[in-house]
């Protein structure tokens, strides 16, 4: 009798202590769930605020940096043309009957001796015309003040200027810098910190690091 009683003593014991022993252990799960919650909120507000403080006026000229059927209509037919087999780095639809265009646009009283040049992918019955309307702007590069282009004549304008316009988040190299957004980027030479020439470029990739602007610029 006494032997069965120390037993159930025993038992009871167990349990008790089991059961302390779970309670502490609860306690500190809870306690670390609710440690866990500020910090992944901060993470989601983190993420929040990265996003909307990409800059707007930089987003939307990458995203239409001009008017191309507009600006074609203002130069008329001072232009020549060239077929291209374009770069490893170009945005390529994959559209059968299709071919990268170069549009030349010389004027030799400009700044630069250098061509101002726009490169367009161009598919269908229409991809040897000049006014087809469903050519995607791939690439332009200028090399001299053009108001003809809009809100995409930087020619001149100061790093400062820049830097007002479309933020200071850029990627450097030797003459300049890049500005870019998902698949599209800006390259800028500068001399005596002014735009001395440009590129726009729209890529098949959204990856924008500095090799890839070192083999841009090459």
């Amino acid at each position: 009798m006494r032997k069965t009683k120390d037993i159930l003593i025993f038992i009871f014991a167990l349990l008790i202590v089991s059961a302390i022993g779970y309670g502490i252990f609860l306690y500190f799960y809870v306690q670390k769930k609710y440690a866990e919650v500020p910090e992944n909120k901060t993470e989601l507000v983190s993420k929040s605020q990265s996003e909307n403080n990409l800059n707007s006026s930089l987003v939307q000229f990458l995203d239409s940096p001009i008017d191309l059927l507009d600006f074609k209509k203002k130069k008329g037919m001072e232009f020549t043309t060239s077929v291209t087999n374009g770069t490893e780095y170009y945005f390529q639809p994959r559209i059968k009957d299709s071919i990268f265009y170069v549009y030349y646009y010389p004027d030799f009283k400009k700044e630069s001796i250098k061509i101002d040049q726009f490169v367009v992918f161009k598919h269908g019955e229409n991809k040897h015309t000049y006014e087809d309307q469903t050519e995607t702007l791939i690439e332009f590069r200028i090399y001299n003040p053009d108001s003809d282009l809009g809100k995409a004549n930087l020619y001149g304008l100061t790093k400062a200027e820049l830097e007002s316009e479309f933020g200071t988040d850029y990627l450097t190299f030797e003459n300049g810098i890049a500005y870019s957004n998902k698949n599209k980027v800006l390259t800028i030479e500068l001399k005596n910190s002014k735009v001395k020439s440009f590129r726009y470029i729209k890529l098949n990739t959204e990856i924008v690091d500095q090799e890839l602007i070192r083999q841009i610029v090459e």
